[in-house]
């Protein structure tokens, strides 16, 4: 069973690098094999079609990238705190999956807007307690009167960009992949202080 799903989740990374390379149009299951170094006849017995592989990884990664998010936003800690655990969090998460925002991002699916429906995005944004908090915080007179979503999307932007960036900032930056890590360990801090200058009323 262990020998299964580990074939399992090797052909799902595999299937996950040729997408990215060639996009779901351009890929062949061949391919896909090849990566794996597994023949064809074994990713269709896990998968069946192309299409249901991507669709498989696809929805994994969506549920991971989004729900993330959604989990996070409605954790009872105190706003400034939970701006800081956002973008810590959630760094984590993309540094231990680096193919995860840019295989989501990469292909406008129907999946995806299916997903967020099916994950009731919309609704959860509108009824978070970050939500709720954002709002006391701007009654209060300790933040400027600012939409929730570009609060939500400031952070994910400046969590996820790096990502999708990381050639041109390694090359610029002249870093190897221990020199990125500290670079996004440095914008932990970064990025809420920017958030929170931002925020505050003077």
């Amino acid at each position: 069973m262990e020998k299964e799903l580990d074939t399992e989740t090797r052909i799902k990374e595999a299937a996950k690098r040729v997408f990215l390379k060639y996009g779901y149009e351009g890929t062949k299951i061949r391919q896909i094999a090849q990566e794996a170094d597994v023949n064809v006849a074994l990713v269709n017995y896990y998968f069946r079609s192309k299409e249901q592989l991507f669709k498989s990884i696809y929805m994994e990664s969506f549920r991971a990238f989004f729900g993330k998010m959604i989990l996070l936003l409605n954790e009872e800690t105190p706003f400034e705190v939970k701006i800081w655990k956002i973008v810590d969090r959630y760094t984590d998460l993309i540094m231990e999956n680096p193919l995860m925002p840019l295989f989501v991002l990469s292909e406008n699916r129907e999946e995806g807007s299916l997903l967020f429906k099916e994950m009731h995005v919309k609704e959860v944004i509108h009824t978070a307690y970050f939500t709720k908090q954002l709002k006391e915080e701007i009654a209060k007179g300790n933040i400027r009167e600012v939409a929730p979503l570009h609060v939500i999307f400031s952070i994910m932007g400046n969590v996820v960009f790096p990502f999708l960036a990381r050639p041109i900032i390694s090359y610029i930056g002249d870093m190897d992949e221990e020199g990125f890590r500290k670079f996004m360990e440095e914008r932990k801090k970064i990025v809420p202080e920017m958030l929170m200058a931002y925020l505050k009323v003077r």
